[in-house]
């Protein structure tokens, strides 16, 4: 990687050219920054945010609108949000740490980042761990004292059956599973509840505590009792109310088709008519997530490379916006800078910010802290701690463990919310050995290339095999890598964050407590990232319906919003949440970004048969 992140110098002036990444003189980042014979665009955007939201609402602008203008408002002097991947030096090589995200699923909003990886030509940086491999299979749950794999249709009736009967985490779950189409439903007056209220009522209260919590907190790092089911398990919510029970719900979807929101079906059928590069799609129907040798910044990186060259974009990093306003006469928008020169008029403005700091940009100065434009959407803080020891194969085979609520304190008292295990999917350097690989000739993988064909090595595949296989640490020899998870609504009441050395500590506690690892770790990175998960809390749908009536009645469609606070707070989440905006500008729908929010419109997609994959006819 030539760099860490896009770091594009301030500009003196607005009409001042193009800026480059700080390794230009690599990777020839520079261009002109409007390069259009149309005088006039057709539409002259303001981006608030260069995260990954962000750059996604540039990038799909770029191609849905390509005489758009665009501009991008950063308040740091980097580009690319919470996507952060470092390279760090051990004494024979480097090993990559990732801050933030590491991995992408390729399905539901997931399509979006694996199109991404085709259109940016990354598919040959990518690594893409197969359903055999034991990051895809080996999923394992802390409780009470040790760790827990969590069932696996790969691992037979016989051992699936023999964990859920003898550990004391699975405990009346089984049997609840089976009542739970015999419980009434709710009553029809419920407008929501929190997913620990659900699912105790449809399982067991155990069910919650001891498993479904330690799944939240790997994704959303909050607490099973305020998120809300209905925002979060929608589908299920959904059943319930309908069918009278979950698995009624299921069972009716499996012989009808799924039901689902009209928006969900024209994004599928969107999807569905993308032309795949053949090799690309048979890779991705055998993966479970995939990742880039340097890291998933070189998403960003690669979308903020792509928007430079397209000349149409301009960066404005290290410019804070002070306010945006709208004309009087609603014809556009206004974006105010903390530097005067940065300001400007717009036809539009995406934001990808935060609802608090969008809260705060909405108003005039005078104004703030009288009028909320978003309700109230909290957030939690978690530090990631990365660990890199000398040793091999210190942890147990597989993707890493989540740590739930029921975990007794004395077993977990660093509140850290799990750990992965960061070398379960990136390859060694003895899985990219080709003597290794048992293959006849070499010939027989370039004839599978040309063909579109799939080749599983040891667990893993590439899209360029074999002229470069991508492995993330250069190090002859691999050892462990880790990176522990902590705080996220634990955290909430204390009333300061551990800064690098205690956090180091912690970690390496929670190691040696869950892991007996004793060993001293060879190179390290704490990272503590602020207000970084929105939580979506009961009530949150209603939320976002004021959010939504709020800005188009003071903005009436100058104004959209995208980002992680409305339907999801992965990356893929992300990337669909920009693409929808960036849809509802193109089709010129009065919308807000949050017009799907709440719909009643839904269709039954056609049912798929036994043995038939999802989209073949």
């Amino acid at each position: 990687m030539l760099c860490n992140g896009p770091r594009l110098p301030r500009p003196r002036a607005p009409a001042s050219p193009a800026y480059a990444c700080p390794c230009v003189a690599q990777c020839r980042w520079a261009r002109p920054r409007w390069q259009s014979t149309d005088s006039k665009p057709t539409h002259d955007v303001a981006i608030l945010g260069g995260g990954i939201t962000g750059l996604a609402s540039a990038y799909y602008l770029t191609k849905e609108l390509p005489k758009a203008r665009i501009t991008i408002y950063e308040a740091s002097e980097r580009i690319g949000g919470w996507l952060s991947s470092k390279r760090v030096p051990v004494k024979d090589g480097t090993v990559l740490f990732e801050a933030g995200p590491r991995t992408l699923r390729p399905s539901s909003n997931g399509v979006l980042s694996a199109r991404l990886m085709q259109e940016l030509d990354l598919a040959k940086d990518a690594i893409f761990p197969q359903k055999t491999s034991p990051a895809a299979r080996n999923r394992y749950v802390y409780y009470p004292d040790h760790l827990v794999r969590m069932p696996h249709p790969s691992f037979g009736f016989a051992e699936n059956a023999w964990s859920l009967m003898t550990e004391p985490i699975f405990r009346g779950t089984p049997w609840a599973a089976v009542q739970e189409i015999f419980k009434d439903a709710r009553d029809k007056g419920v407008q929501d509840e929190s997913v620990g209220d659900f699912f105790s009522r449809r399982l067991t209260f155990n069910t919650v505590d001891r498993i479904l919590s330690g799944v939240l907190h790997g994704i959303y790092a909050g607490d099973a009792w305020k998120l809300s089911a209905k925002s979060l398990f929608p589908g299920l919510w959904r059943d319930e109310a309908k069918a009278g029970s979950v698995f009624a719900g299921m069972l009716k979807s499996r012989a009808e088709g799924p039901e689902i929101t009209k928006r969900e079906a024209d994004y599928l059928q969107d999807m569905k008519e993308y032309e795949w590069d053949d090799l690309l799609r048979a890779t991705l129907r055998e993966s479970t997530v995939f990742t880039f040798r340097d890291g998933l910044q070189m998403l960003s990186d690669r979308l903020v490379r792509n928007l430079v060259e397209k000349g149409n974009v301009e960066f404005r990093t290290s410019t804070p916006v002070r306010s945006i306003a709208a004309a009087q006469d609603y014809g556009s928008i206004s974006v105010n800078a903390d530097d005067p020169a940065q300001s400007g008029s717009y036809t539009h403005v995406i934001s990808a910010l935060s609802p608090g700091h969008l809260n705060n940009v909405a108003r005039q100065p005078e104004e703030r802290g009288t009028a909320i434009l978003i309700p109230t959407i909290p957030a939690v803080t978690v530090m990631t701690v990365n660990l890199y020891y000398r040793t091999p194969d210190l942890n147990p085979p597989g993707f890493g463990y989540l740590i739930p609520q029921a975990t007794p304190f004395e077993n977990n008292p660093e509140r850290a919310l799990g750990v992965i295990f960061d070398t379960a999917y990136s390859p060694s350097t003895k899985d990219i050995d080709l003597n290794n690989w048992q293959i006849d000739n070499i010939s027989q993988l370039q004839q599978a290339r040309e063909q579109g064909q799939l080749i599983n090595v040891n667990d893993f595949a590439w899209y360029n095999m074999p002229e470069r296989p991508n492995v993330q640490d250069d190090v002859p020899e691999r050892g462990t890598k880790l990176t522990v998870m902590l705080g996220g609504h634990w955290w909430n009441e204390w009333p300061s964050f551990p800064d690098e050395k205690e956090g180091l500590a912690m970690a390496k506690s929670v190691l040696q407590r869950h892991l007996n690892i004793t060993e001293e770790p060879e190179a390290w990175a704490v990272n503590l990232q602020r207000d970084c998960i929105p939580q979506y809390n009961v009530g949150h749908e209603e939320r976002l319906k004021t959010a939504h009536s709020n800005v188009r009645r003071e903005y009436k469609g100058r104004l959209r919003v995208a980002g992680s606070w409305m339907s999801g707070v992965g990356v893929n989440d992300c990337l669909r949440s920009a693409w929808d905006v960036v849809q509802g500008l193109r089709k010129g729908v009065d919308g807000t970004g949050l017009e799907h929010i709440g719909t009643t419109e839904y269709v039954r997609l056609k049912a798929v048969k036994p043995g038939q994959r999802e989209g073949d006819e």
